[in-house]
Parts: structure tokens; sequence; C-alpha cells
């Protein structure tokens, strides 16, 4: 189905092929070259274009590469070599290689006789957005759901032309005001909202569907990552049953790599450790210690952590215990001075782009696609894990706020610091000393 409305939001599932009709839209308005049976909207001579989605090296490698190919193979993606002269692809400095500013592409009339060139901007969403402001455009095409302020920028950009605008997504930020905009438009001359099911993939064997169905399970985003639908309402985050993960304990082998994330109080209130052990032979991330304690002094918990082995394994800790006191001084530094190996950087992971992201639902999504492909386990005697986890719950697509969450954040700090993990004999030895009671007052 080709929509004929002027902003065009298309959500599907992950991994169904957005990106590649996305592309193919975008070449068949560059070059002027559309197939036997088209019904969309036409260009009738060259325009002036922009594609683009989340990052400067998600755009090169899922949208350029596939309209233009590679920079050693030109001519391999939706847009043919005829069309495509090297001299006219315009690349930007930076810390992506082959960041590609802008290109023009050869476009065709209605008989196929060249009759100029289309120009097609490159941008992201976290930069190259700001420098379309002013620009007119005859079309816009975005992977992945952008700001709404972007999106509200790129929609003026189009009204000078009458032009149109694509976006492919899946929508795993909930119902967001964007989402709802087009969900709520009673008009589809303006905008229309097509939806991409699952069950729509003919490209997909029942095989593939049923393997994809079997793996989001349960799983909180399913709604999303199945049907392309926004989560709505509250539910159980890791909703996988207790003894599909829990494992008896055992001695874990010295070679695995291990880690400790941490969770503090804010002033007054629960600490929590998690130790986990990497198996990465088999890519299996195994939870192996806990510990939870509330109202007590800090010293009492890094006498606690010294003995799970927070002396000598690596220690994830979250952002606010980077805190400063007058002194100059963080919570991770006093932890630091008294023995614990605390990592250098609060926890995070890592996109693409080598990039930090603090996105909960990230890590949230690594555990839950281990704990639905067998690859998280927890020690049975884990047991303040399993209870918060049969209530950690999730409200439109997003982490609740205010619950007995401790020791599960604790893993997640583990997790998404697992880069760091180190074995045994990889790991540095303590300097560890009684800790100075004094030295407590500032907490």
């Amino acid at each position: 189905t080709i929509s004929e409305s002027h902003e065009t939001l298309f959500s599907g599932l992950n991994q169904a092929g957005k990106s590649t009709a996305l592309c193919m839209k975008a070449a068949y308005h560059l070059t002027g070259l559309y197939p036997p049976g088209y019904e969309g909207p036409r260009f009738d001579g060259p325009i002036n274009a922009a594609i683009g989605g989340e990052t400067a090296q998600s755009t090169r490698d899922l949208i350029c590469e596939r309209l233009l190919g590679s920079v050693s193979d030109r001519g391999t993606g939706y847009i043919p070599l005829h069309s495509v002269e090297e001299d006219r692809i315009v690349r930007i400095g930076g810390g992506v290689a082959n960041q590609i500013d802008y290109f023009e592409i050869r476009h065709h009339d209605h008989a196929g006789k060249f009759d100029g060139y289309s120009k097609c901007f490159v941008f992201s969403y976290s930069s190259g957005w700001q420098r379309l402001q002013g620009y007119t455009l005859h079309w816009i095409g975005c992977d992945e759901e952008p700001p709404f302020e972007v999106y509200d920028e790129f929609s003026a950009r189009l009204n000078s032309t009458n032009g149109y605008m694509d976006i492919a997504m899946t929508p795993l930020r909930g119902e967001t005001e964007l989402y709802l905009l087009f969900d709520n438009s009673d008009n589809e001359e303006v905008r229309l909202l097509m939806n991409y099911d699952i069950m729509d993939t003919d490209h997909m064997t029942e095989e593939d569907r049923q393997r994809l169905i079997g793996k989001y399970e349960n799983h909180p985003l399913a709604e999303a990552r199945l049907h392309g639908r926004p989560v709505r309402g509250a539910g159980l985050i890791y909703t996988v049953p207790d003894e599909f993960i829990t494992v008896n304990d055992f001695d874990i082998p010295k070679h695995w790599k291990k880690i400790i994330g941490l969770d503090f109080p804010h002033g007054v209130g629960t600490f929590a450790a998690a130790k986990l052990a990497f198996d990465e032979d088999n890519d299996v991330l195994y939870l192996t210690g806990e510990y939870k304690e509330s109202d007590q002094e800090a010293a009492y918990y890094i006498h606690r952590l010294i003995s799970m082995g927070g002396g000598d394994l690596p220690c994830a800790w979250p952002h606010d215990a980077g805190r400063g006191f007058t002194d100059g001084s963080t919570i991770a530094s006093k932890y630091r001075d008294h023995g614990v190996n605390m990592l250098n950087q609060f926890s995070h992971m890592v996109n693409m782009e080598g990039k930090k992201t603090f996105a909960i639902m990230t890590v949230v999504e690594e555990i839950c696609d281990r704990m639905a492909t067998d690859r998280f386990k927890v020690f049975v005697t884990c047991q303040q894990f399993l209870a918060e986890k049969r209530r950690y719950k999730h409200d439109n697509g997003k982490v609740a706020k205010r619950q007995d969450d401790h020791v599960i954040d604790a893993v997640h700090k583990g997790v998404m610091m697992l880069r760091y993990a180190q074995a045994d004999n990889m790991a540095p030895l303590s300097n560890y000393k009684l800790p100075d009671f004094d030295f407590f007052n500032d907490f």
C-alpha cells in the first residue's frame, strides 16, 4: 500500500523492512524512476530532499549505503549506478568515517530522459538537522521516531512546496506526542498512520514469524516489537517465570569474568549490590550473589561489599554516586579510598557511535532478551532479586517509579558495564583497610 498523505507515519515491528521501504521511496523521488503500477505521490522534476535517522552512524549504515551502495561499490543500492556520480557526493568531517553531508542524483523525466539533479541532505537527530532550518524541501524521510521539535521543524520545511514526509519507526517510546498526533488525525490527506503487524510480513516464513513471537512472548515491549503499536497501560517487565531462569548455586570457573553492580541510597535508604559472572563462551550471564540492606552506615556497606569481592572485582555505580561534597570528594571516591574497586566512570551503555547512553529501557531490553533466550540465569539463593522481579512493573512502556527495585537496579548497573568485567586472575589486588568511621560524617 502506498500512502498519498502529505505526512505518513509507518509504524511497524523490528527488522521487517521499514528502512528498506523508506529507501525505496527516496530512490523513486530522487531519480524520477517510478516503477510500473506505482500510484503514490510523484515529482515531475528534480527535488530538494532530506533523509536521516537517530545517529550519524546508523544513518550512514542503514540509509546512505542502502541508497548509494558502499564507498567501494557505488550503484549497488536502491539508486542505480547510472544516476550516481561520485563527485556529487559531498562528505563531512567528524567522528564517523565516510559521513555524507549531501549528495546529488541524476533525475529523469516521465520519458526516462535526464532533466537535472535532485539534491538530498543527510541528517541525524543528534546533530545536523538544525542546518535544514530555512531550507525549502519537497520530501523528507525519517528512519525511526524523531523528537517532536525535529518533526515540527521538518513539517514547516514542506509548507511552500506542499511536500511530503515519511516516518518509518517502531513505537518503542510509547504514546508520544508525535504518535498521538498521527493517531488522532481525522484528515488522512494531511497525516496518515499506517500500522505494520507481524502478520503482514509476507517476506517472512511462518517459521520466522513464530520464532519472533516466541522471542517476545511476555516481553514488556512486545506490542511495539511485534505489532508496531505503542505499549499502553501498566504491567510486569520481567515476565519469564522464575523456574526458567533459576539454577542451583555452583562454583564459578576462575576464567569467567565478574563484576559487581551497586545501587546507593539517597541519604537514608537502601543499599544493594549484585554480583554477576559472565560465561563468554556461551554468552550466558549469571547473577551469583546479592546484598540488600537499609539504614546502615556507609562503613558497614563497604565491609559487606569487600566480603563479596568488591575489593578486587570491578564495581559499577550509578551516576548519583558521583555527586560532590564540599571537600571535593564524591560517594564513589570515598568508597574507592576505602578499598572498593570502583570503576572510573558511572554506569552507562554505549551506542553504535561509541557515545554514552543512559536509557534504562536499553538495559531492560538486554536482560529481557537474555531471559527469553536462556542467556540470563539466577542462582537460586538470590531470593531478593527474584522477589523484586515478580513486582517490577512498567507504566506505558517506561519503568514505573517508586518501586522496591534496589537489587534489580544494581543488576542493571553491572550489565551496563559488563564490558569492564574481569576474571579472577585479571582483577587488581585490593589495598583494603578498615574504615575510619569518623570519615563518613559527610554522608
